[in-house]
């Protein structure tokens, strides 16, 4: 995990307590969409790379 990956956790951790459920639902789907682009581009690159 990157630096700047690590402060965005570390902020996270504090504010998600601080947050009603449509605002930690709105963060989760930020998140998800976030890690199914990256799986997604991971594969898409070692499709082309083949």
């Amino acid at each position: 995990m990157s630096e700047q990956e690590k402060k965005v956790v570390e902020k996270l951790k504090d504010a998600i307590p601080k947050m009603n459920d449509f605002q930690k639902g709105y963060v989760l789907g930020m998140v998800e969409g976030s890690a199914n682009k990256a799986t997604s581009e991971e594969t898409g690159n070692s499709k082309t790379k083949e």
